[in-house]
């Protein structure tokens, strides 16, 4: 119980200075122990060490701020670390992504207060949404762009769902392209790409899967055509829900992806290739008693 208490001191002191230098030296002192002991007690407790605890919980802040949209080099002298370069490094390497990733794809809400029992369910995986880990094929992608900035639409996932609060209306060109390509297999696939981190801008293809080649015929001057590249890829499936819950659980599915399982998990994203959103007629509420699902896909690959 001492143990325990003691370490909890130390989980608070880390807050309270999360922005200032703090050494395994200081947070010894403070507990009565040698830094040797105190730091063997700290792992033993936590499964996690010291150095990385205190590295991991200053990219917790980071993350925060990064998703208010604070620049990337500004958060990263704000926590210490002396290039944009280095608190890249060392963020991809706990989280399994870039930062500049997470902007655009999950709520973040500032951290609170780290419990110790907390902590040990965050270190062991936590809540975690398992997916289906499946090696795709190339997808070809056919539809309309728009430009947008951030914080004015604040994430990607944001966009299909709430179209008419950012004046962005695809409902005709949705119907364009479904009668058009009505060989191919019926589905809607979003993706974010282009993003310019430096000017918090990225474009948005809302689009439909064209894998018949007379449909890949009939693709029109002002439609925007790309192939998904193949790979592997983490499908993460969203629960089946009420349609007046779907909006948040696409958020929460997004949330849980980069919040728990790819900092915990042996795959990191992969940068080469795009994330995106897949929609069929599971979608459909009105053929499925007002309730929607849908996947999400999430390029990876090995941790070396």
């Amino acid at each position: 119980m001492k143990d325990n208490i003691l370490i909890q001191n130390a989980l608070d002191i880390i807050d309270n200075r999360i922005t200032g230098v703090i050494s395994p030296q200081e947070l010894a002192k403070a507990s009565g122990y040698s830094t040797f002991h105190f730091s063997r007690l700290f792992s033993r407790a936590t499964r996690i060490t010291l150095a990385a605890y205190i590295t991991r919980r200053k990219l917790q802040y980071a993350l925060y701020d990064v998703s208010c949209g604070e620049k990337i080099i500004d958060v990263a002298v704000k926590y210490g670390f002396e290039t944009h370069a280095g608190f890249t490094k060392a963020f991809k390497k706990c989280f399994g992504y870039p930062p500049s990733i997470y902007r655009i794809h999950a709520i973040c809400s500032r951290p609170t207060r780290m419990e110790l029992n907390e902590l040990l369910s965050i270190v062991s995986g936590g809540k975690i949404m398992y997916p289906e880990i499946v090696e795709m094929k190339p997808i070809t992608v056919v539809g309309f762009t728009s430009r947008h900035k951030m914080p004015d639409v604040r994430f990607t996932h944001d966009i299909p769902l709430y179209w008419d609060t950012i004046n962005l209306d695809y409902a005709d060109g949705l119907t364009r392209l479904h009668n058009l390509f009505n060989k191919s297999r019926h589905c809607e696939i979003t993706i974010c790409f282009d993003i310019d981190p430096s000017a918090s801008e990225f474009t948005y293809l809302l689009g439909v899967g064209v894998d018949n080649p007379d449909d890949l015929a009939k693709i029109e001057k002002d439609m925007y055509q790309m192939k998904i590249a193949g790979g592997l890829y983490a499908k993460f499936t969203t629960p089946r829900v009420a349609s007046a819950k779907y909006s948040q659980t696409v958020r929460e599915t997004w949330k849980s992806i980069f919040d728990n399982w790819l900092p915990a998990s042996k795959y990191r994203f992969d940068e080469t290739r795009y994330d995106f959103e897949y929609y069929d007629e599971r979608d459909h509420a009105w053929e499925n008693n007002d309730t929607n699902q849908m996947d999400i896909y999430v390029p990876i690959k090995k941790r070396k």
